[in-house]
């Protein structure tokens, strides 16, 4: 230890690499499993239920309509892609239009502005239903609120902007602004036809309590009553499939790169102890002229080095736990799921 007493300026480099390797590996991987924990914790909002029955192209037969009323409240929503166009023509965008009912949303909150009830939002007006989109639909067609788009053969007032809508992320990824409608409206475009594009999706908000091990049950029961549905069926835990997906692609692409950084900085670390023992030659010479032996001189530095290691892992590790509550208000207007802040020892102990 007293060969330590001079500082650490000769091991400036040596710390700086593998604290940022270690730090890079632990960060990235706590903040993949903060967003994870946030997408478990709030999988009901993000599905809009405890359970999503969907069917394309087509509506649910009464006998499978039945059977999904009969596990709780039930909220349909029907999604297309189409084209909006402005009342005169002169310009249009492509929308991920989505109908929904008067039992929308079973969990969370529509957040529009200016925020109105969804009978004055989405209902008719002297033959003119209501709307709702975001900033980038009225950007793109240079729109402003209580202006109006045609759907199909249909007319549409914009009532409010779409600030926030609480089960987007299970309806995957949109390549067009959302237009938010009633089923109504929908039904008054015309665009429902036998062969559309369109996907209706059954959400359903279970009794208070329900277990995971009810859900599976009847999870299971629905594809052995209808074999024949073709729904796909996901659940509570299982919110958002895509999005869980590719967080683990990007967590595992960015640990990749953490390593490669700490490999690179392997070549920094050799260089400082090469620099490092080439300073002490003098006190190693000293050693050796008081009778120490090579082991005993190898053992000195080694313990040094090790030491020091310990510490750039410590720091690194120290970075890498606090990344998940920085990324918590850095990442909430990139991804639609807030980071759960807070300590995951299982990241960390992969770096």
């Amino acid at each position: 230890m007293r060969e330590m007493r001079g500082g650490l300026s000769g091991f400036m480099i040596f710390l700086a690499c593998i604290a940022l390797g270690v730090a890079a590996i632990g960060g990235v991987n706590s903040v993949a499993q903060a967003i994870s924990a946030g997408v478990a914790d709030q999988g009901q909002t993000l599905l809009g239920g405890d359970l999503r029955f969907q069917v394309n192209q087509r509506s649910a037969s009464d006998a499978e309509l039945g059977f999904i009323r009969s596990l709780g409240a039930v909220s349909q929503t029907s999604g297309m892609r189409s084209m909006a166009r402005l009342e005169d023509g002169s310009d249009q965008a492509l929308v991920e239009a989505k109908a929904v009912d008067d039992a929308y949303p079973l969990y969370g909150a529509l957040e529009t502005d200016p925020a109105l009830p969804k009978e004055q939002l989405f209902g008719e007006r002297s033959g003119v239903f209501g709307a709702a989109a975001p900033d980038l639909l009225f950007d793109r067609l240079n729109l402003h609120v209580g202006d109006r788009l045609k759907l199909g053969g249909a007319v549409f007032e914009l009532r409010a902007r779409l600030v926030s809508e609480p089960d987007a992320v299970s309806d995957g990824f949109g390549f067009a602004p959302r237009l938010m409608i009633s089923g109504q409206g929908l039904a008054a475009s015309g665009l429902v036809q036998p062969g559309s594009l369109v996907e209706n999706a059954y959400k359903v908000r279970l009794p208070d309590g329900t277990s995971e091990a009810r859900i599976k049950d009847i999870k299971t029961q629905a594809a052995k009553d209808f074999p024949q549905a073709g729904w796909s069926i996901r659940t509570r835990s299982n919110a958002a499939p895509a999005l869980s997906a590719n967080i683990e692609r990007f967590s595992q692409f960015l640990t990749l790169v953490g390593l490669t950084a700490l490999v690179v900085g392997g070549v920094g670390v050799a260089n400082a102890v090469r620099a490092y023992l080439d300073g002490k030659r003098g006190v190693i010479a000293t050693f050796k002229s008081l009778g120490a032996s090579g082991g005993f001189v190898f053992t000195v530095y080694l313990v040094q080095i090790l030491l020091i290691a310990g510490l750039g892992i410590v720091l690194g590790l120290i970075l890498g736990a606090a990344m998940p509550f920085v990324a918590s208000a850095l990442l909430q207007s990139v991804i639609p799921v807030p980071a759960q802040g807070g300590f995951y020892p299982g990241a960390l102990a992969m770096a």
